[in-house]
């Protein structure tokens, strides 16, 4: 396999994959990152660093030319920006990364999220069959919109796979460690219900694990896959944990009516007068951390994939990286 092309491969996830891939012996690894955005410095000539926008044709030709296989990594990521944010970034650059795969007949390895299968998640759980529930937010919307082109795209003779990640942690993430470090810090509340709902976590080296195995796979094409790592963690198991390795305080609770009167009373006037910032609660959150995160992994085990990072070693890298970023 080579060249390939990761876009967001700079990003958490991208990361990973981009040593996954090198691990593997892939080369050259073509990384679409933003102008600015830090690279590591550890990559070496066999990773070709192209600097752009993913909604914008030409980069995307740039970065990709040659490569057959494409994994699609780049969206905004979280809750904060609108839904036209959402929609012309995450969306209009899948548009732009599926134009490019038409051209070079390449496979493309989409990187979509749990969150698209929308409130269905608060109905059991969500097997890849599950039809999408109704969006919560703008992050969720974009992901069924990604999908949606995808199987477009599928349906006229295109090389599609669709990874579903669960709740992605390790060091570097950004939602479930440093967001969650800096709301222990502050005290505020972190847990729905005391958070004895089960979290769906899974390492982010065992997601990077998958993707690599969905680019070579053949009975992968045309089909969606969870990827989450089967652990009985719960919530507060998950932010207990990062409390013990902060010093911090035990997090605190709240119950799940007043989590969402609050995220119901405070997201739109938020949105509408605090443009790009996100609001303190919203039912985009609430769709993971309120309701048990139950993703069935049998499509993914049935290709080979175990989760190889255990949960112990996940954490070990978690603080290790607290310690060094000052968290």
């Amino acid at each position: 396999m080579g060249p390939v092309l990761v876009t967001g491969g700079a990003g958490f996830l991208g990361r990973h994959l981009v040593q996954a891939l090198l691990a593997r012996g892939v080369a050259p690894v073509h990384v679409l990152a933003l102008p600015h955005e830090a690279t590591p410095h550890q990559w070496g000539s066999d990773v070709r660093v192209f600097r752009g926008d993913i909604t914008i044709a030409a980069d995307v030709e740039a970065a990709g030319q040659g490569c057959q296989v494409i994994f699609h990594l780049a969206a905004l990521v979280g809750d904060g920006a609108s839904y036209a944010e959402h929609e012309r970034v995450t969306v209009g650059g899948t548009a732009r990364v599926i134009e490019l795969a038409r051209r070079q007949q390449a496979r493309l390895v989409l990187t979509t999220s749990i969150c698209a299968y929308g409130d269905a998640i608060q109905r059991g759980p969500c097997p890849e069959g599950t039809p999408p529930g109704r969006h919560q937010g703008p992050y969720s919307r974009a992901k069924q919109m990604q999908e949606q082109l995808a199987w477009r795209f599928q349906a006229e003779g295109g090389e599609v796979v669709v990874v579903r990640p669960a709740n992605i942690i390790g060091p570097g993430c950004g939602p479930w460690v440093t967001d969650a470090c800096q709301a222990l810090r502050q005290g505020m509340p972190a847990l729905i219900g005391g958070g004895r709902v089960r979290a769906g976590l899974t390492v982010v080296d065992n997601v990077a694990d998958f993707l690599c195995l969905a680019a070579t796979s053949a009975e992968a094409v045309g089909r969606a896959f969870n990827i989450e790592d089967d652990l009985p963690h719960t919530w507060a198991d998950h932010f207990h944990d990062l409390a013990r390795l902060l010093g911090a305080p035990a997090p605190r609770s709240v119950p799940r009516w007043l989590a969402y009167l609050g995220a119901d009373l405070t997201e739109g006037v938020w949105r509408r007068c605090r443009p790009g910032r996100r609001p303190p609660v919203t039912r985009e959150a609430l769709n993971l951390i309120a309701w048990p995160n139950e993703f069935p992994t049998g499509a993914a085990r049935a290709l080979g994939w175990r989760p190889r990072v255990g949960h112990a070693q996940a954490l070990e890298a978690i603080a290790q990286d607290i310690r060094q970023r000052g968290l």
